[in-house]
């Protein structure tokens, strides 16, 4: 048997006579099967599943999961020891009902709402939303509610001026209000931008529904050239539903990914490199283990 270095404290052998690959902790002395029936031969499997004939070249993967085995003079094998845990499930994000016509049932007879229409001026140009029906807004945010409620110096201004967003997206937040329509542009990733953008609106002025609406939209847009993107903002906005999504998706489409320019978006967004960091380290280290195998047979 070659033993091969695996983790600091352990050892990996391959057990020729028993065709089964063992770990030898350093310290104790216990042995372990990590992979090998016993039986001759070179089935494939899982763990004790798989089968070798006179294992010599082993090594192991960064987190214990994989080995890379050479048998004789055969080629290399890569074996899993243990069964890989099932992806993560992301299941559909569930939208209520909607609620447009209850809530304009409630300026019927509501002498606290505002009268008129506002017109708002949007981002550093001003551009203009203009005319759009106070008491609506009202029914359909509370954020809305409190900035026109009694008292307010905006609930008789003709404009308001929104200056954190920009005129797209809030024109898509007022049209959502106003007849509960999704509007995310066109194209990929100006969908994507856009849903991520109307989804802090929705947080900001509290309207549930299409916060979950863009959610969902974002949960869909997931593709090749918007991954990256989309990874970073979700860890930026804590959304560990979609930056498991990301990064699983970045795993399983890696070449599409690449084709996409999405390794180059990947070396410009530092958080995002360092959140797919260590998935990347293991692939370098498991190939570099292949390279040093097949040198050594050579």
């Amino acid at each position: 048997p070659r033993p091969q270095p695996g983790r600091q404290r352990a050892v990996c052998v391959g057990d020729w006579g028993n065709h089964k690959i063992r770990r030898v902790e350093v310290a104790a002395g216990a042995v372990t099967t990590i992979a090998g029936s016993g039986a001759k031969g070179s089935a494939d499997g899982v763990g004790g599943a798989a089968q070798f004939h006179k294992p010599a070249g082993i090594a192991l993967s960064p987190d214990g999961s994989t080995l890379l085995v050479r048998s004789g003079k055969t080629a290399l094998r890569q074996v899993c020891v243990a069964a890989p845990p099932p992806p993560p499930s992301f299941a559909p994000i569930v939208v209520p009902p909607s609620t447009l016509g209850a809530d304009l049932a409630k300026t019927w007879g509501d002498a606290s709402l505002p009268q008129g229409m506002v017109t708002f001026l949007v981002g550093d140009d001003e551009e203009r939303i203009e005319y759009v029906t106070k008491a609506v807004l009202c029914a359909r945010s509370p954020v809305f509610r409190t900035m026109f409620g009694i008292g307010m110096k905006e609930r008789d201004a003709a404009e308001v001026t929104v200056s954190h967003t920009d005129l797209a997206s809030f024109t898509a937040l007022v049209r959502y209000l106003l007849t509960d329509q999704l509007d995310l542009g066109e194209g990929e990733g100006e969908q994507a931008r856009r849903a991520l953008v109307l989804r802090e609106l929705a947080q900001m002025y509290q309207v549930p529904r299409l916060e979950l609406l863009c959610a969902q939209a974002l949960q869909e847009s997931v593709a090749p050239a918007t991954a990256v993107p989309l990874l970073e903002a979700a860890h930026t906005m804590g959304d560990g539903r979609l930056l498991a999504q990301c990064r699983r998706y970045v795993a399983d489409h890696a070449a599409e990914v690449r084709a996409s320019g999405g390794v180059e978006q990947l070396r410009d967004f530092g958080v995002a490199k360092g959140l797919l960091g260590d998935a990347l380290d293991q692939v370098a280290e498991l190939k570099g283990a292949m390279r040093a195998l097949r040198v050594a047979e050579s």
